[in-house]
């Protein structure tokens, strides 16, 4: 099996594809809804494209 590779995305463009702002973002991260993590001490959170995507998917108003 070939293993795919998961585009990492930061917050700001994470953001862009949500349509929300950092706040807002960060919100949806400590509460859990969108899964993150820090690659580094400096470096702020990262999350999955596929992730933020599927979030949209079974959020839509």
């Amino acid at each position: 099996m070939k293993e795919e590779k998961k585009e990492l995305l930061n917050w700001q463009q994470a953001c862009k594809i949500l349509g929300c702002s950092k706040s807002h973002f960060y919100n949806l991260v400590n509460s859990g809804k969108i899964k993150a993590f820090r690659i580094g001490t400096l470096k702020g959170v990262k999350v999955y494209k596929e992730d933020c995507l599927t979030y949209l998917t079974k959020n839509e108003i």
